[in-house]
């Protein structure tokens, strides 16, 4: 299974060299090219009142195989933050471990947030590797991974082709 974390994608996207625009379903095919695929996840967030303006990402997500878990932003201090998505992650993370509906994760993210629940799900006997882009990615999640893959040099790979 594949766990993403956009957010993060999204920003270690925007700083590698000069922005790069992903394709997800290049992206999980690349990341899953030695396994056997069960489904890939996609945790996002949206501005409040304004899921329509990804909707129809969603829906090609959905065409795609992707399971989609969105949420709206929370309004502070005038600006927006993420709540909830992390720890959505985490969560199904732990729980199809736990219902040993994979043996490896791959967790595109970078956060060392998700350090515990991934030695969580190690510790269940479950292989897990993390991909991120070297600007997002924390050390101490890197020595956590089974494997990590910088996404930084499969980046060609994983671009989006406007056609």
């Amino acid at each position: 299974m594949v766990f993403i974390d956009a957010q993060n994608l999204s920003f270690g996207s925007k700083n590698y060299k000069d922005g790069i625009d992903n394709d997800p379903p290049k992206l999980v095919a690349k990341l899953t090219e030695e396994y056997d695929l069960i489904r890939p996840y996609w945790f996002d967030a949206y501005p409040p009142g304004d899921r329509e303006s990804k909707e129809g990402f969603f829906h090609f997500l959905g065409t795609n195989g992707f399971r989609v878990v969105d949420m709206p932003l929370r309004e502070k201090n005038g600006g927006y933050e993420q709540k909830g998505i992390d720890i959505t992650l985490a969560t199904e993370l732990i729980a199809r471990g736990f219902d040993d509906a994979y043996d490896v994760a791959v967790v595109v993210t970078g956060d060392d947030d998700f350090n515990r629940a991934i030695r969580y799900v190690q510790d269940r006997g479950k292989v897990v590797e993390v991909a991120a882009f070297e600007s997002t990615m924390s050390e101490g999640l890197k020595r956590r991974a089974d494997r990590y893959v910088k996404l930084d040099d499969i980046a060609e790979e994983i671009r989006h082709d406007p056609a």
